[in-house]
């Protein structure tokens, strides 16, 4: 009977994961925990299932240099290519994936990290748009970040 359950329960997974083969696009923006600094971002998702969805980012970051008391301010722009498991449920989505990063520093040139990251959607009824929010992690940097924003699938 177990056996049957578990089968069961597979199968509606998989037959949740027909290939959907839309795009998502949006804007969040959030803070850097650990360090005062904030950024904004534009981000696309190509979704290749419900299950899969590969997507790029591109944001400006402005960072206090060293401390909180510190008057310089650190700018980049870093480019992110991801990689994303959604778990597939209806209205919440959540998902979790990880990537790469190019940081382009103004002062310090450009530098790469990887990045991991989890996050969810939710859809606003029957319309295309979503609320995200979003936790990333740069490595390299050793920095986290926590943002929210709205996107629309089409």
């Amino acid at each position: 009977m177990r056996t049957f359950i578990t089968m069961l329960i597979l199968l509606s997974l998989a037959a949740t994961a027909v290939a959907e083969d839309s795009i998502g696009a949006g804007i969040r923006a959030g803070a850097s925990a650990g360090r005062s600094g904030y950024f904004t971002e534009a981000f696309g998702d190509l979704y290749l299932n419900r299950l899969v969805s590969i997507g790029a980012t591109l944001a400006f970051v402005s960072l206090d240099h060293d401390s909180a008391k510190s008057l310089r301010r650190d700018d980049s722009v870093p480019v992110t290519a991801l990689f994303k498991v959604h778990a597939p449920i209806p209205i919440l989505q959540p998902y979790a994936g990880l990537g790469a990063a190019m940081v382009f520093h103004d002062k310090r040139g450009v530098k790469g990290t990887p990045v991991a990251l989890a996050g969810a959607d939710l859809r606003l009824g029957p319309s295309p748009l979503y609320l995200n929010i979003e936790y990333r992690r740069q490595f390299d940097d050793k920095l986290d970040f926590l943002a929210g924003g709205v996107g629309v699938k089409f």
